[in-house]
């Protein structure tokens, strides 16, 4: 079987991995330590950002933004509905409440037409994300964000070293959410995230608010929470992100192979917007044939995914959230298909992916 996503190491990084890993275990720092230190550095760096701030996964990120910027009880927060469903629970976990706003039918991303038409007293922030790793039209958001005195936090959860105008995401925005789930293009071995703001203050009190709101030991200034990425996984990330670059343009590789060899099937592919960079987290295809594709693609060995599945204002936890229908999120989600897209997925793998939609399509 060809797995849609595959996140095995090769036997150099790995024993890489281990030796860093036991470094961590012999010094006996598991928490807030000089490995976290040393990986936040980098990771501002390769973002080009003043600072970065790890914590324990994607979602506290996004929370912790909110509340470091005071967004929260009975604000409103515009995000999109084509997302995972963790992006809304980060906004509900804050007191606030999501409006979900529909997608561009190009970009697959927030439409910003749709953004002017939810403003109302009570938003208070933007929450684009960069799905699959395509960044959002950000000019545009944060010229109306201007206009509007709104705030706006990039979910660049998917999106690791995406550009605009060769300017990295994280860098459009008060500040920006990233995740290290085990899938991501930079994925620990466990949960991990963190926050890169180019905002002084906000980096101060996120970094306080991480860690549950203290201020000195055992004194708690502000209503934090527990979340802090640990030494062990900022070690693996630190490992892993030397090759971050190298992968994201063997993904473009494929992305680009795949797009060539299947262009002229009906099908329609994720398209930038102008001057950006995709970091090609998934390779999606949009087709009216998706279940029968995915199907016959699983009998001739092809493991697809689908991302996602119901628009998140369709799940129970979040309908209530929802007042105006989303058509073209909702035709969506019953039309994108994840093709097998990783840095190792070899040639002769991918031929046989693309010999298998065109196959079906040609039956």
């Amino acid at each position: 079987m060809i797995p849609v996503i595959d996140v095995s190491v090769d036997s150099e990084l790995l024993e890489e991995i281990k030796k860093n890993v036991s470094r961590v275990i012999d010094s006996k720092a598991y928490i807030l330590g000089n490995e976290l230190e040393k990986f936040e550095n980098k990771f501002a760096v390769i973002n080009r950002t003043k600072y970065a701030i790890g914590v324990g996964n994607g979602t506290d990120a996004l929370r912790l933004i909110l509340r470091g910027l005071k967004i929260g009880q009975g604000d409103k927060v515009l995000t999109t509905s084509l997302t995972s469903p963790f992006t809304a629970i980060a906004i509900i976990e804050e007191g606030a409440i999501p409006v979900f706003c529909d997608v561009d039918e190009n970009t697959w991303t927030i439409n910003p037409v749709d953004i002017v038409k939810n403003i109302d007293k009570k938003v208070k922030a933007i929450m684009p994300v960069h799905i699959y790793g395509n960044p959002a039209h950000m000019s545009q958001i944060n010229k109306i964000a201007r206009s509007y005195k709104l705030k706006v936090i990039e979910d660049a959860c998917q999106a690791h070293l995406a550009q605009i105008n060769n300017i990295p995401v994280g860098n459009w925005s008060d500040a920006a959410a990233f995740s290290f789930y085990p899938t991501k293009n930079l994925g620990a071995m466990g949960d991990a995230g963190a926050v890169v703001t180019n905002n002084t203050q906000l980096a101060k009190q996120i970094r306080i608010l991480r860690h549950g709101g203290q201020t000195k030991k055992f004194w708690h200034k502000y209503k934090g929470f527990n979340s802090r990425l640990d030494e062990i996984q900022a070690a693996i990330l630190s490992t892993k992100l030397k090759r971050l670059k190298r992968h994201n343009d063997k993904r473009a590789q494929i992305a680009t192979a795949y797009r060539y060899e299947l262009a002229d099937l009906p099908i329609f592919f994720q398209s930038t917007v102008p001057g950006s960079i995709s970091a090609n987290h998934l390779f999606i295809i949009r087709t009216k044939h998706r279940n029968k594709l995915q199907d016959y693609l699983l009998r001739n060995g092809i493991v697809t995914g689908i991302y996602y599945p119901y628009p998140v204002h369709f799940q129970p936890a979040f309908k209530k959230y929802q007042t105006a229908p989303l058509p073209v999120t909702e035709q969506m989600t019953k039309e994108l298909l994840a093709l097998p897209l990783y840095p190792n997925l070899s040639i002769q793998n991918q031929g046989k992916v693309i010999k298998a939609v065109k196959s079906f399509f040609k039956r």
